[in-house]
């Protein structure tokens, strides 16, 4: 019996070749076929014809392994972009409390002193974050009077008023771009043109 299952084994394996096993016995064969010698062919003839088709073989696996370390270099650059844009997205919702910490808080430190110092204070802060924004190649847009773009923005109302075309009145929230490509679109109020 176990003669019998040794000898299953040995055909579901041969059935079951894989496909670099077929390359590699075609390879075999072809070089099979390369040695046996033609007519007034010579033992160096056929040698030199071998090292062609060697030398052949390894450009090619060259070429194959230069493209799949281009290939792993791209996507790897493109899983770090992706990381930290994600990242800056996160602590977008920090520049906005901050924004809204001056818009409260600045006209009224003009008045009192002890007031001022901490509203430097977390202006100081909010310079070293824009900073780091800006060296990683964010870039804020806050599109007041420009034509509304779909793409780049959310409206959040529209209102008629006397305009040509949809335009951009009021930025509730701006926008970031990394390398031109939108992370979070500017949430906006629009204007559109009175209709007749």
């Amino acid at each position: 019996m176990s003669e019998n299952k040794e000898v299953k084994d040995e055909g579901s394996q041969g059935e079951f070749a894989t496909e670099q096993e077929e390359i590699d016995s075609l390879k075999a064969a072809q070089a099979a076929e390369n040695a046996v010698p033609a007519e007034g062919e010579s033992e160096l003839d056929i040698l030199k014809k071998q090292i062609a088709n060697l030398t052949g073989d390894l450009q090619r696996e060259r070429a194959e392994f230069s493209n799949f370390r281009k290939r792993a270099q791209t996507e790897k650059a493109q899983q770090a972009a992706q990381s930290s844009a994600r990242l800056l997205t996160d602590l977008l919702p920090a520049l906005d409390a901050l924004d809204q910490f001056f818009s409260v808080y600045g006209p009224k430190a003009e008045a009192d002193q002890s007031l001022k110092a901490i509203v430097d204070g977390v202006g100081l802060v909010q310079k070293q974050i824009s900073r780091v924004f800006t060296e990683a190649g964010v870039e804020e847009f806050n599109p007041v009077g420009e034509e509304f773009n779909p793409s780049m923005m959310e409206a959040l109302s529209m209102l008629e008023g006397d305009v040509d075309k949809d335009t951009v009145a009021q930025v509730f929230q701006k926008g970031y771009r990394i390398d031109g490509r939108v992370i979070r679109a500017a949430r906006v109020v629009v204007t559109k043109p009175k209709q007749t």
